[in-house]
């Protein structure tokens, strides 16, 4: 009789847990391109390593600048949805070596640390949303990492899209310029 008690408490205790719902990380843009809401409770997990490939000490040189990128992924939590993301600090020097910007000690919490959103449709690129320190100016957008395979993803491609916001002119009569490039530029892992 003790034995039976046992097993059915065990069941019922059992049956009250609920299992963390995991989905692969590269299903986001689907949910946000469908408008479908994620799960309460779900783990976007980085279960195939797609993230893997952009981890590490990132360098390149671009329009004169000296460009450090550190990727670190981390385990993010909003609100009741967990999801696995990039992370990016950086330092950005003169050709001479005068820091012009260097986010390398900041907390994850903190605004100027770029952080990852999602895996394109084709895999191709990984997206993450960049407020620098003049956001209110324009100094914002999306960057786009890629690493590229055919140089066995010692290499990688990144780019800022800034975004396209209303700018008062009252506050900005300038538009910031962008420490980050528009255009393409390479790194190289370190």
């Amino acid at each position: 009789m003790k034995t039976i008690r046992m097993i059915i408490s065990l069941i019922l205790v059992c049956l009250s847990c609920e299992a963390q719902q995991i989905i692969p990380v590269e299903k986001m843009i689907e949910y946000r391109d469908s408008d479908t809401q994620i799960p309460d409770g779900a783990y976007l997990k980085d279960i195939n390593g797609l993230l893997d490939k952009y981890l590490g000490t990132w360098k390149g040189t671009y329009e004169n600048k000296n460009y450090t990128f550190i990727i670190t992924k981390v385990k993010h939590k909003l609100i009741n949805i967990s999801s696995d993301e990039l992370f990016i600090r950086y330092l950005i020097t003169t050709t001479t070596g005068s820091i012009l910007e260097d986010t390398r000690n900041l907390p994850d919490t903190n605004p100027l640390v770029i952080e990852g959103d999602y895996i394109s449709n084709n895999k191709a690129y990984y997206v993450l949303n960049y407020f620098g320190k003049n956001t209110k100016c324009g100094q914002s957008g999306e960057v786009f990492i890629s690493t590229l395979a055919s140089k066995s993803n010692k290499q990688m491609k990144l780019f800022l899209a800034p975004y396209q916001d209303i700018i008062d002119r009252n506050v900005c009569p300038v538009l910031a310029q962008q420490i980050l490039p528009t255009k393409s530029m390479y790194l190289t892992k370190q």
